[in-house]
């Protein structure tokens, strides 16, 4: 059957278009989580979710439980959504099973299996791929996020300009759950608006955590003690213990990108450069004018001072802002400040 990417599959999902049969292969939690989502509520009621919906892992997922739930008659009548998760771990007689069922299955019952890996070589996987639309969940790397933005907000009957596509893009990042999120909140908050422009984005972004996360990085970047500090304290001050993860990751992510781009400067092409960092090339430009100010010794120094300030976060009784604090100190004092 079938061999979609994983946007293609859900704008078509979403649309109302819904096979009989999906297989989602691939590591991304979220894209196979909501693409999922998105296949229950077109198929099933809200009222019917609770029974007629049932999500099974490999080893519950025996052949007498599937020829009860694909074959059989819904105990309470209408639609059925069947889910197996990590479909490469059924047992022998599962995998014999499956294919056949879905072969006959009812038009009023969907089946979707995911697995992280597929080995397409193995008679299971391509008898599963030829009664199934196979599903590609791939990593959303940074220069097809905006993209995936605007269909997104296609979705919910919206456009969103280039420019706001990029900022959203600058600030969030390219994680499929925290671009859903936002969206969804921007639409409800601009539920009267046609087109979202970056004002709007702007506006709505500028006190969130993604917003304070990006800043305090960028803040480093351009060598900004006074607003990196500031920054990170309105960072910590909003997100609970796992946002210092991702404040970490946000100085490791900044300082790499830096020293990728001093590394090929010169030698690529700016738009090879951006292709090589997964970064849309607009964001480049930033990149730039930072990487200027740093030289390859003091940006591997850099990411030093993170790894030791992470390893303190975990084991040292010291407060959470003294370590971020002390970090970018001495970030900036490497640079000679």
């Amino acid at each position: 059957m079938a061999k979609l990417n994983y946007l293609r599959a859900l704008a078509e999902v979403e649309s109302g278009k819904l096979d009989r049969s999906y297989l989602l292969v691939g590591e991304d939690y979220y894209q196979s989580y909501l693409l999922t989502e998105r296949i229950v509520q077109q198929k099933l009621p809200a009222s019917e979710r609770s029974l007629n919906k049932h999500s099974l892992l490999a080893k519950q997922a025996t052949p007498d439980k599937l020829q009860e739930l694909l074959a059989g008659v819904p105990m309470f009548g209408g639609n059925t959504v069947v889910v197996v998760n990590d479909v490469d771990k059924l047992a022998t007689r599962s995998q014999e099973l499956l294919p056949l069922l879905l072969k006959a299955i009812d038009h009023t019952t969907t089946f979707v299996g995911s697995a992280k890996k597929l080995d397409g070589r193995k008679k299971f996987s391509k008898s599963l791929a030829e009664v199934s639309t196979v599903v590609e969940i791939k990593p959303l790397y940074d220069d097809k996020a905006p993209e995936y933005v605007r269909a997104r907000f296609a979705a919910r009957k919206k456009l969103i300009t280039a420019d706001a596509a990029e900022e959203f893009c600058r600030v969030v990042g390219s994680d499929c759950g925290d671009i859903e999120n936002e969206v969804e909140k921007i639409s409800i908050v601009h539920a009267d608006k046609r087109e979202i422009e970056k004002a709007d984005i702007v506006a709505f972004l500028s006190g969130s955590r993604f917003y304070s996360q990006y800043e305090v990085a960028n803040h480093v970047g351009d060598k900004n003690l006074r607003q990196a500090l500031a920054a990170t304290r309105q960072y910590l001050e909003s997100s609970g213990s796992s946002g210092r993860g991702q404040l970490f990751w946000a100085f490791y992510n900044q300082l790499e990108r830096m020293l990728v781009f001093k590394a090929f400067s010169g030698r690529m092409s700016d738009n090879d450069i951006a292709g090589k960092l997964r970064i849309h090339p607009f964001f480049l430009l930033q990149l730039r004018k930072h990487a200027a100010k740093y030289t390859p010794r003091q940006l591997s120094d850099g990411l030093q001072r993170v790894y030791q300030a992470e390893v303190e976060d975990r084991f040292s009784g010291l407060g959470k802002e003294q370590i971020f604090e002390r970090m970018i100190i001495e970030i900036m004092k490497i640079q000679g400040e």
